[in-house]
């Protein structure tokens, strides 16, 4: 094997996304697991079908209110994607397959109705990659070239033991009963003691070489090699630094090699990571040498966690998922699908209905009662799967936490969370940007100003004028605008001064279409799209789509003459554009843009005599319903961009301009939702589509999160915050937003108290030091609600609408609580809250009561359970 080296002076693989970040674990199975979430224990429908190269596929669709969840279960691999409903016409199990674009479906995919399938896909699904870990820790004395001598240590120094009880709590294994990784527990063949630990929710198992069973008579040490040489992830503990050649190892497993040297005087340790060179690039990125011990810890088992997952997308193990998911996938085929002579799919299988409850509808009155006992039994089944996986310890999405060294804990949560501006707005917003305190916004109702202090609303422009763009250009002072008007619709480009804006919003009524003329570009009459730039040097472009041509203007102002004014420089001949960025280069600056079938890069600079040769091709794509650019800027001195972000439907493709020679590795990103918009903040790339946000690596397109939020919209980016408006059908408001481009990990850590928290996420919580906890917290309905003094409360943890006791539930992380009160009090107020029970303190505020609380932070007198 080759490897390549992490040292955190110089990477073996280079990357677009090489910022340091963020500690965070990549491809988390709570967000990923779609199946066992969001289908489990749901009335949701199976397909099966077979492709035009008679490869077979299952498809798994639930629907809710808002928004359908589908699942393509195919041996390359399970694809997952977001669509609205469309309430005027529903969708067929074909057309919902044609959305994952790289399948050719032949004919329309028939319902497996068994609810024994639900285990077959739940198994299939678990095939992605563990859910917790296991990692070999070996002791190498300086010198030491072969894998047996370093399997022969037997030594354990302090200093090693002081490493491992950094990473790990020593446990005994007999009567050992959570995940074991492969170690024996009732027999101690396998040892007498190990350490183990559980980092983001995830249990890992150290096999420690030193502590396996040793042989005398076998130089070789099979029994340790057994455990080690399977190890996907070995740590290689060192005292001295010595250099470390992991191809010392014969092992075809393991892939990756962590070298910890541990430096007494500085009271440090030295990471180096070795990969082998088939795995693509993983984060965190390494800084190489540590001070702090705990800040070390979660770098380590983190780096390892998302190492371990990188491997499994290498080729040896992607071709042996697939052989699995597609032997499996024939053996559903055999056991489900009735087939007849000639192999046919059995024709009394019941087609697609529309993916909604149409047992009324569709049934006679005397079937009725047997489909809905069929349906409850699919339905009950899913639900024993489900519970069976939660009490195991096993389910994907399972908090788990750890009593070992309550002092070596650390809470980590996620800042990735919106942050209401602006609530309670009467008209569904197409457009919006922000200045100072004002939001200028553009709905059905015209141009508004907002005050975001006073939250005073003001019409500018009457409903005759209905922007679709703002882009406010602080530096320039001015707002251009893209709107229509008129009976038919007429797109036109204007300008407004800032200051003009706000003078206007002072008039006592709105003002006409007529004196928008004097903010009119006449010139850009029928324009359909329009971006703007200001380069590192304050100038200021303008490129506008107009029929056939992008057009392209600079702001002119002319110092002592008042107000400025865009002028044309250039135009280009391009016909069907649906989408357009610009960005610089060190040759100038560059239009991107897309049209209905390719992406196109244009040299905005070129002269008359070079509009033909001007104009590159980046890509071609098959035929879409939505489009979007995102250019890649690195190099914040010159403003630069390194790449642009090609996205067509739910597939982005990074064009990268100059290619680093060991970046092998080309970026191909499957969004689970159909991006509208995406934004890229190096390390992350994040998408807003209208089901949700997605936020994924920007080096290898992982996912680290997910937001489930629908009717949302993308409005503006400013200071490192990007600005989303949402609409509620049922009350027919809207609110505006905020979501942060970058999050901050530590133990220093606080949480807003303030504003709309949309995330979940899992922490591990130090009842010593009183570290703040970010939960969801819900009213339990069957008992009378309480105000502030909660003298009798009792916490539970829901778990498919049953519990466990107090204390199994404040053993485990969780991000969902339930609290039950026996009170008198009927009403709850908004503002801040505390309530004490068997020896804690659980502080936190109410929002829109009674319906949405969230914790500040827990105080303890005494962990419970601990």
């Amino acid at each position: 094997m080759k490897f390549w080296e992490e040292n955190g002076r110089a990477s073996g693989r280079g990357s677009v996304g090489s910022t340091h970040s963020a500690i965070h674990l990549e491809n988390p199975e709570s967000h990923l697991r779609w199946y066992f979430k969001y289908f489990l224990g749901t009335a949701h429908q199976n397909y099966y079908g077979k492709t035009a190269e008679k490869n077979m596929f299952i498809l798994s669709v639930v629907k809710s209110d808002e928004h359908y969840r589908a699942i393509l279960w195919a041996k390359t691999g399970l694809q997952r994607i977001y669509l609205p409903v469309n309430l005027q016409k529903t969708r067929s199990p074909q057309s919902i397959c044609q959305e994952f674009g790289d399948i050719n479906v032949v004919r329309a995919p028939r319902e497996i109705k068994e609810a024994e399938i639900q285990r077959d896909l739940l198994y299939i699904e678990e095939q992605e990659g563990a859910i917790n870990f296991k990692f070999g820790v070996l002791y190498r004395k300086k010198g030491q070239s072969t894998d047996n001598e370093i399997l022969c240590n037997n030594d354990i120094t302090p200093s090693f033991e002081k490493f491992l009880n950094l990473i790990g709590e020593k446990v005994a294994l007999k009567g050992f009963n959570e995940y074991r990784g492969g170690l024996d527990v009732k027999g101690d063949t396998t040892g007498t003691h190990t350490y183990r630990t559980v980092m983001e929710g995830k249990h890992i198992m150290f096999h420690v070489a030193n502590m396996l069973p040793f042989s005398k008579d076998n130089p070789q040490q099979v029994e340790r090699k057994r455990h080690i040489g399977n190890d996907i992830v070995n740590i290689v503990f060192q005292e001295e630094d010595d250099e470390f050649d992991p191809t010392c190892f014969l092992s075809q497993m393991s892939h990756i090699y962590a070298s910890v040297t541990y430096k007494t005087e500085q009271d440090a340790y030295l990471l180096r990571v070795f990969n082998e060179e088939a795995v693509p690039p993983y984060g965190p990125e390494i800084s190489g040498e540590y001070t702090d011990h705990d800040h070390f810890r979660r770098v380590l088992l983190v780096k390892l966690m998302n190492g371990e997952k990188a491997v499994y997308e290498t080729p040896q193990f992607v071709a042996r998922r697939e052989r699995t998911i597609d032997q499996l996938l024939r053996e559903i085929y055999k056991r489900y699908v009735r087939c007849d002579e000639q192999g046919e799919l059995d024709h009394h299988l019941r087609p697609f209905a529309d993916l909604t409850d149409r047992i009324i509808e569709t049934t006679p009155r005397i079937g009725r009662k047997k489909r809905f006992k069929k349906a409850a039994r699919f339905t009950e089944k899913g639900q024993d799967l489900k519970f069976q996986k939660i009490i195991s310890g096993h389910a994907p999405t399972s908090k788990n936490c750890t009593s070992l060294s309550l002092q070596r804990k650390l809470a980590h949560f996620s800042n990735w969370r919106c942050d209401r501006v602006l609530g309670d707005i009467p008209q569904k917003i197409h457009c919006a940007d922000f200045w100072d305190t004002f939001v200028v916004m553009g709905s059905d109702n015209g141009l508004s100003l907002i005050n975001t202090l006073t939250a005073d609303v003001t019409e500018i422009y009457d409903s005759l004028f209905v922007p679709k763009q703002i882009l406010v250009v602080e530096e320039k002072s001015i707002a251009i605008v893209r709107a229509e008007k008129g009976k038919n619709k007429t797109g036109c480009i204007y300008t407004f001064e800032l200051s003009a804006l706000t003078m206007k919003s002072q008039c006592t009524k709105n003002i006409g279409r007529k004196k928008t003329k004097q903010e009119k570009i006449q010139a850009t009459k029928g324009c359909s799209l329009v971006c703007c730039y200001l380069t590192i040097a304050s100038k200021l472009y303008m490129s506008v789509v107009k029929h056939k041509m992008i057009q392209l203007y600079e702001w002119i102002r002319i110092p002592g003459q008042g107000q400025g004014w865009f002028q044309c420089k250039n135009d280009f001949q391009i016909s069907d554009v649906q989408s357009m960025c610009m960005f610089s280069r060190p040759s100038g600056l560059k239009i991107c843009v897309g049209t209905s079938t390719e992406f196109l890069i244009i040299d905005a600079e070129a002269g008359e005599n070079d509009k033909r040769k001007c104009i590159e091709r980046l890509q071609k794509h098959k035929e879409n319903t939505s489009l979007c650019i995102t250019p890649v800027v690195k190099d914040e001195i010159n403003n630069w961009a390194i790449g642009v972000l090609l996205t067509y439907n739910n597939i982005s493709v990074l064009e990268q301009f100059t290619l680093h020679p060991d970046n092998i590795f080309t970026i191909l990103i499957k969004w689970n939702v159909k991006p509208l918009h995406i934004h890229s903040s190096l390390p992350y790339f994040m998408a807003i589509g209208q089901q949700g946000i997605e936020i994924r690596m920007a080096s290898n397109g992982n996912v680290v999160h997910s937001i489930d939020v629908t009717c949302v919209s993308y409005l503006a980016i400013r200071c490192d915050l990007i600005y989303l408006s949402t609409w509620d059908n049922s009350s027919s408001t809207g609110e505006i937003v905020s979501l942060p481009t970058s999050v901050n990990f530590g133990s220093n850590s606080t949480i807003s108290s303030t504003g709309l928290a949309l995330s979940n996420e899992s922490v591990e919580k130090d009842w010593n030091n009183k570290t703040p906890v970010p939960l969801r917290v819900n009213f339990h309905k069957n008992s009378p609600r309480n105000r502030r003094s909660l003298t009798n409360a009792v916490l539970r943890k829901n778990l498919l609408g049953g519990s466990t006791s107090e204390n199994d539930a404040m053993k485990h992380s969780f991000s969902t609580l339930d609290l039950a009160f026996d009170s008198d009090e009927e009403n709850i107020e908004s503002g801040p809250a505390t309530f004490s029970h068997t020896g804690y303190d659980l502080h936190y505020n109410v929002y829109d009561a009674p319906t949405f609380f969230r914790v500040v932070s827990v105080d303890l007198k005494k962990g419970p359970g601990d």
